[in-house]
């Protein structure tokens, strides 16, 4: 496993104490109320991408935090990094996932690009002018990822032509570039494997229409597709792709896990706002004893699947891609509490819940979207339940 020094590499490590990161989490919580609150409603009625706010983020750092000053990976990043993810998402889900994947993007061109291909779109995520997308599920194949079908073929000259499609694809329609994964020379199951940072205005390069989603409305999607797409060699990944697209799927299943945490947290906040305020048979709500109990699950699965998530954080940033098996466990655990509990938030809202005004239905909609995403909740039970048939259970761990 890579320890942390391994993963920067260079000097400019900052590290964060604890004064540190409550003094950024009052940044951006101010940042949330001023400017995220006012326009999450906004956002999700209309579907409208918000490259502002990405802007007006990077003025106070927020994708830059995993990276050091000369453009490489700062593990002491991540805590802090996820802290405003789940901050984030607790006012806007769509928000947060689009801080998400440009730290995503950017990691992956900070740990495997070429120096050139890095330098080329490495500031503008960090500075909220440039934005990427990370090109993995296909339209047959989303969760089984070696059944992909798009292949990049060699030229005589030493170049790659690549075709094939991609589906799913967040923010593509936005993006400037898409770093893709592709088979090299045939779509055999057991191909080797890479991964090419495309602009998405070379030729043969297709964007296709932005989809209209359930949740994390204002976060554009689409698929793309390769048509004899030429590459050249300069724009491979360092990494075996398969290998280096799965590690980045780790980082994103912990982001994944902190929307979820985010949602969860925003359902405590504006549920327990509600039953203060709100009078039933001559009493606020919040003195039924059957509320109470619904808000106390609520709370307690949020501290426990906080705690899963910082664990997996803190796997991640230790190097080697993390633990697969804790972070399943924290993003599972997460995201279906938070559908869990979103659903129990809106039932609390009673006629209110329902009613596009009140944000407990928009938090409902984007958890759903969170048990989907970077695999289901169903594909992360199966995997921890095969580690643990195979588990020597008279040993710590898996």
């Amino acid at each position: 496993m890579t320890d942390m020094s391994d993963m920067s590499g260079a000097t400019g490590v900052r590290g964060y104490t604890d004064a540190e990161i409550r003094e950024l989490l009052q940044v951006v919580g101010a940042f949330c109320e001023k400017e995220i609150a006012p326009r999450a409603r906004e956002i999700d009625e209309t579907g409208a991408f918000f490259p502002d706010l990405m802007r007006k983020g990077a003025e106070i750092g927020l994708q830059g935090l995993i990276f050091t000053e000369d453009l490489r990976v700062d593990p002491a990043g991540f805590a802090p990094a996820h802290e405003t993810t789940e901050l984030i998402s607790s006012y806007s889900a769509a928000v947060a996932l689009a801080f998400g994947i440009a730290r995503l993007h950017g990691y992956l061109l900070a740990r495997y690009a070429p120096e050139p291909v890095r330098d080329r779109w490495l500031p503008g995520l960090i500075d909220g002018t440039a934005f990427g997308a990370f090109a993995l599920s296909e339209p047959h194949s989303g969760t089984d990822i070696r059944a992909g079908r798009t292949v990049a073929r060699r030229t005589p000259g030493g170049d790659y032509r690549i075709s094939g499609e991609k589906a799913w694809i967040t923010q593509s329609p936005a993006a400037d570039f898409a770093i893709v994964l592709t088979k090299l020379e045939t779509a055999d199951r057991n191909a080797d494997t890479a991964a090419f940072v495309i602009p998405l205005d070379t030729p043969g390069v297709s964007v296709g229409r932005d989809e209209d989603m359930l949740g994390f409305r204002g976060m554009p999607m689409a698929g793309l597709g390769f048509d004899d797409c030429r590459v050249p060699e300069e724009w491979r990944l360092h990494v075996d792709g398969f290998r280096g697209m799965l590690e980045g799927l780790n980082l994103a299943r912990l982001d994944a896990g902190c929307y979820g945490l985010g949602l969860l947290r925003g359902a405590l906040r504006e549920t327990t706002r509600y039953v203060r305020d709100r009078q039933a048979f001559g009493r606020p709500l919040a003195e039924l004893q059957l509320v109470q109990e619904k808000l106390g699950r609520m709370y307690a699965d949020y501290l426990a699947a906080r705690g899963l998530l910082r664990a997996g954080v803190a796997s991640f940033a230790a190097g080697g891609g993390g633990d697969a098996h804790l972070i399943s466990a924290a993003k599972m655990v997460a995201t279906d509490a938070a559908m869990r509990h979103t659903v129990a938030a809106v039932q609390l809202h009673g006629g209110y819940g329902v009613h596009l005004h009140y944000d407990v239905q928009r938090m409902m909609r984007d958890a759903k979207i969170t048990q989907i995403i970077d695999g289901t909740s169903e594909i992360h039970a199966l995997m921890l339940g095969r580690a643990a048939t195979r588990a020597d259970w008279t040993a710590a761990g898996l």
